[in-house]
């Protein structure tokens, strides 16, 4: 097992003078007292049971219940289907290929076993791969926190019916696992009235920041992944991100740099520039922290403020190559987080060939890591002479340990950002507003006036080319 090593924020790009349009050390040190006010209430409330993600990775009888459940159902199953949406899949998706990288062919009987993340409604995607698996070696896994999820219910309910016919009244329900609240919802009820066994989400804790609840932890621990390592690397990251010096609290000083250079330099676009192919699940993860925790019309105290700074997503090297040109010439409204790895499972190295072409030549002998890490430190400073101000978040490896640290570096960063902006990290309202049209398009009871409303909108369209 390779050595746990911290995860860094290198922010020197940032700063003035090293970067022209970046911070001063002296708009840095006046936001510090209103830093120390957040988080001293986030340890607070940290320490009185009232910030419920926090506590996940503490939880060692619920490691320890999914751990047992997942090596019982990998006895049973070599597949596992994730029913879910939001923060209800993404986490899953994230742990599985940054822990154990692509995985292009067909499994054999002999390798890990694998999980379907069925985040979306597409009746081809779904019918095609429900047809190419075999169900008696399948389990799924229902996911929803609120148990009343659209897109998560219709996929049940489907699922539901399929398992029933194709293995019988008798069988199927072992099939199913469920992953909701521990008192409410509809999947609550199904689960409790059928027998179906399920795991809890402790109240408080909401989709986007249940990655190391059993929402993610028992897809995690049944591909094999060790669940007990994310916790640990957690746990690490929690006790750093405990001191107020913003010099030794990493998602603290991310946390300060994406403020003010937000608020006082008007960079609302984050654009996070991954060069770890195995992060771009972790990367969509964030996206949805970051937008649905900050985005928000009104501040805590009902003032509309519309605060919030966009996620971007792109990877290296291949956006060098597509969005690089708008980064260094387009608007000056962006700041740029870089992704990197220092240590690869395994790496390639350049051919010793064509040494009479100049422009090829000095390729032989390289490691393709080494020409990556190039390219970064390249990007980075064309983005310092073209006035992007960039910082880069710099992790060992993507092991369970180092995934566990990051996870909880962007959650704490995101809700220290709240805390700045002064809005609720926790809710979204402007999500559920959405889902309340969608109730009243689809004809649920209870929502026939945002059906009304939308049926009237819909036969005013007039700008339709």
């Amino acid at each position: 097992m390779p050595p746990h090593r911290d995860i860094h924020l290198d922010c020197n790009e940032a700063f003035a003078p090293q970067q022209a349009a970046g911070l001063t050390e002296i708009e840095l040190e006046a936001a510090v007292p209103a830093f120390v006010q957040v988080h001293r209430a986030l340890q607070a409330m940290h320490e009185m049971g009232q910030v419920q993600f926090m506590h996940l990775p503490f939880l060692e009888e619920v490691l320890r219940s999914v751990e047992r459940r997942a090596e019982e159902l990998r006895q049973s199953f070599d597949t596992m289907v994730v029913l879910g949406i939001g923060g209800s899949a993404l986490g899953a998706k994230a742990i599985e290929e940054a822990v154990l990288g692509p995985r292009f062919q067909k499994l054999p009987s002999t390798d890990p076993k694998r999980i379907f993340v069925l985040d979306t409604l597409d009746p081809l995607y779904i019918s095609r791969l429900l047809e190419s698996l075999e169900l008696e070696r399948c389990v799924f896994n229902v996911v929803s926190k609120s148990g009343n999820t659209v897109e998560t219910m219709a996929q049940f309910m489907y699922c539901y019916d399929l398992l029933k016919q194709r293995l019988g009244a008798e069988r199927f329900r072992r099939h199913l696992v469920m992953t909701t609240d521990a008192a409410q919802g509809a999947l609550r009820q199904i689960a409790d009235q059928e027998g179906i066994e399920s795991f809890e989400i402790l109240p408080g804790v909401g989709g986007r920041f249940s990655v190391l609840s059993p929402v993610g932890l028992l897809p995690a621990a049944f591909l094999g992944i060790s669940i007990q390592e994310l916790a640990e690397g957690a746990v690490h990251l929690i006790k750093r991100c405990a001191r107020e010096d913003l010099w030794t609290n990493p998602a603290a000083m991310l946390a300060m740099l994406s403020y003010l250079l937000a608020e006082k330099h008007d960079k609302r676009n984050l654009v996070v520039f991954n060069y770890s192919e195995s992060c771009n699940s972790v990367v969509e993860w964030f996206r949805q922290l970051w937008a649905e925790s900050l985005g928000k019309r009104q501040s805590l105290s009902g003032q509309e403020i519309f605060a919030g700074i966009t996620p971007i997503r792109a990877g290296g090297p291949r956006d060098q190559h597509s969005q690089m040109q708008l980064y260094v010439e387009g608007p000056r409204d962006k700041m740029v987080m870089f992704w990197s790895q220092e240590r690869y499972e395994s790496d390639l190295k350049v051919p010793q060939l064509y040494s009479e072409i100049e422009s090829l030549n000095y390729l032989g002998g390289k490691k393709f890591s080494e020409i990556l890490a190039a390219e970064l430190v390249s990007t980075e400073h064309a983005l310092r002479e073209a006035g992007v101000p960039n910082f880069r978040l710099i992790f060992y490896d993507t092991g369970p340990y180092t995934l566990g640290q990051l996870f909880y570096l962007l959650e704490i960063a995101t809700v220290y950002v709240g805390g700045l902006l002064n809005v609720n990290p926790y809710n979204q309202p402007g999500v559920e507003l959405g889902k309340k049209y969608l109730y009243g398009k689809l004809g649920r009871f209870g929502a026939e006036e945002f059906g009304a409303t939308l049926a009237r909108k819909l036969k005013e369209k007039r700008y339709v080319v």
